[in-house]
């Protein structure tokens, strides 16, 4: 993840996990109206579940085309029929892009050159009364 992508990738989780909260009320309320055989309600909720599960994909694909994320989470998405996929691969990449920003923040390890070295073993023979 580059340094201009780390500030817009937390939105981006943010509006997949709202769209995929949003898409699961949806299945919910499909899953009550087929099983409670309510015609009029599964009518209303099976296209409202098609939209916002093609509009998870939307989102998950379009990252992945712009290298935020590889196509393992899109094809999450679509395996797991939309929400739980989205929540779970947003939560996981949330979470590796937290992991780089520490590390990206711990103070880098420097090694002494083997000019520095030897200076520092001349210096410490010095002190020592060695030659």
């Amino acid at each position: 993840m580059t340094s201009a992508a780390s500030g817009i990738a937390p939105r981006a989780y943010s509006l997949i996990v709202g769209a995929a909260v949003v898409d699961a009320v949806f299945l919910v309320g499909l899953l009550v109206a087929l099983a409670t055989g309510s015609d009029g309600a599964v009518g209303v909720f099976a296209p409202l579940f098609g939209f916002g599960y093609i509009y998870l994909v939307y989102l998950t694909a379009t990252g992945a085309t712009r290298g935020k994320w590889g196509w393992w989470f899109p094809g999450l998405v679509a395996i797991t029929a939309g929400p739980i996929g989205a929540v779970l691969g947003a939560r996981r990449l949330r979470a590796a892009g937290e992991a780089s920003a520490r590390a990206a923040e711990a103070p880098p390890e420097t090694h002494a050159t083997r000019k520095e070295q030897r200076k520092a073993a001349a210096a410490r023979r010095r002190a020592s009364g060695g030659r």
